[in-house]
């Protein structure tokens, strides 16, 4: 019973990690020419392979980040494992975690951007980061009743397209002073901040790299 539990935890465990890094492995493999529906089979038997042969525990923290070991380990398999991962069929029980219903969202930032495939994988990590620490803000806020000023202060707290909103303007469509604006806004980052730390805190084996990985974010999201 002991073996089954380490097992049932283990695969939780790869099915949570699994959600920060499939979107830039899914990316990678596209990107070397493979059709959507072989590149999510490909993607689901990599992660079925990680649980397999409990790759993750035999990382060398020494030999760089995960983020990078990761890749390294993709390019490992689509080379080495390429013929028995194409004889596994999808609904076969390989799936470790869900990936139908994002796709649409995966491909659409796929297209945005043009990088050469490395860069591309970096860029969808942080893209992918943003995007659950954002939900995980609106979410708390949701659950506040604050999810409606979350949305008019978004171009203050995560940037975007565009010049922000002239905040006086904005301060007397909220009815409130400028100086309580600029309080909310603070606050907004502050916690933004902690939510893009915690989906960092998912991606990384050892939690000294945390703050390298953020910086490493921050760096993506300049380009």
């Amino acid at each position: 019973m002991q073996a089954k539990a380490d097992s049932d935890e283990s695969r939780k465990a790869l099915s949570e990690f699994s959600e920060a890094y499939w979107p830039p492995l899914y990316t990678f493999i596209r990107r070397r020419g493979y059709p959507s529906s072989e590149a999510q089979d490909l993607t689901q038997s990599f992660f079925a392979y990680l649980l397999e042969h409990e790759t993750l525990s035999h990382a060398d923290r020494g030999k760089g980040r995960l983020r990078t070991f990761l890749l390294n380990s993709l390019q490992n398999f689509l080379a080495n494992e390429y013929k028995r991962a194409r004889t596994i069929k999808r609904g076969s029980g390989q799936h470790v975690f869900s990936i139908d219903e994002n796709i649409p969202w995966v491909e659409a930032a796929m297209a945005a951007t043009s990088e050469p495939d490395d860069s591309a994988y970096d860029v969808l990590w942080a893209s992918n980061i943003v995007e659950h620490a954002w939900n995980n803000l609106e979410k708390s806020l949701a659950a506040q009743g604050d999810a409606e000023s979350l949305e008019l202060l978004k171009p203050f707290i995560a940037g975007g397209d565009g010049s922000p909103p002239n905040q006086e303007e904005l301060a007397n469509r909220l009815h409130v002073p400028v100086a309580t604006l600029r309080t909310w806004i603070s606050r907004l980052r502050q916690r933004y901040r902690q939510c893009l730390r915690m989906e960092v805190a998912n991606t990384v084996a050892d939690p000294a790299d945390v703050g390298e990985e953020l910086h490493y974010l921050y760096e993506i999201l300049l380009r």
